[in-house]
C-alpha cells in the first residue's frame, strides 16, 4: 500500500523514517536538519562514521529520539536538466532504500519525503513519477510519501493514480 499523505515526517506513525542527506550525512537544512534536530546528536554522530557516500547510496541508522526505529539516509543527485544519468540515480536512491527491507524483518512502514525537490532543484513531476515506479516494487506492507501542502500531495497522487 502505498499512500500521499499531507503531513510532516515526524508525526507519521512508521517503523523508518527516510531523509535525503547530503554526502557528508551531516544535519543539514531543511528536512534533513529538521530530522537530525528531533533525533538528537546521536543521530549525527553515529551516521558521519559512514561519509561520504555518493548519490544513489543509501545507509541505516538508528531513530534515536524519533518515534521512528530506523532512519535510512539516502543523497540524491542534484538536477541539472535531466543529464548525467540524474533519473537513475534518483531511482537508485529509492531503490537503495527500500533494498533494506531485507535488514529489518520487523518493519512494516516507511515514510518518505519529496526527495530531491528542494536544495536540489528536481521538478516535483519528475520527482514523483520516478518516485512512484520505485515505490510501486516496495515489499513494506505501509508506504507513506509525506508532502507539506495541497499542491504537492496533488501532484504526488497524480502520479499515483497513473502508475497503480
Amino acid at each position: 500500500m502505498i499512500k500521499v499523505i499531507k503531513n510532516n515526517i515526524l508525526t507519521t506513525n512508521t517503523d523508518i523514517m527516510v531523509l535525503s542527506a547530503n554526502p557528508s550525512l551531516l544535519a543539514g537544512s531543511g528536512v534533513s536538519g529538521v530530522i537530525h534536530k528531533a533525533a538528537g546528536p546521536q543521530l549525527e554522530i553515529f551516521a558521519k562514521a559512514f561519509a561520504p557516500i555518493s548519490p544513489g547510496k543509501a545507509i541505516i541508522t538508528p531513530g534515536f529520539n524519533l518515534s521512528a526505529k530506523h532512519v535510512i539516509h539516502t543523497v540524491c543527485p542534484r538536477y541539472m536538466h535531466g543529464t548525467r544519468g540524474e533519473e537513475e540515480l534518483l531511482a537508485a536512491a529509492y531503490k537503495n532504500t527500500l533494498a533494506f527491507y531485507n535488514q529489518i524483518p520487523d518493519a512494516k512502514s516507511i515514510a518518505f519525503v519529496s526527495m530531491g525537490t528542494g536544495v536540489y532543484k528536481w521538478p516535483m513531476a519528475l520527482a514523483a513519477e520516478i518516485t512512484v515506479k520505485e515505490l510501486l516494487k516496495s515489499r513494506f506492507k505501509e508506504n507513506y510519501m509525506c508532502v507539506l501542502d495541497e499542491q504537492s500531495r496533488l501532484i504526488y497522487q497524480s502520479a499515483l493514480d497513473r502508475y497503480a
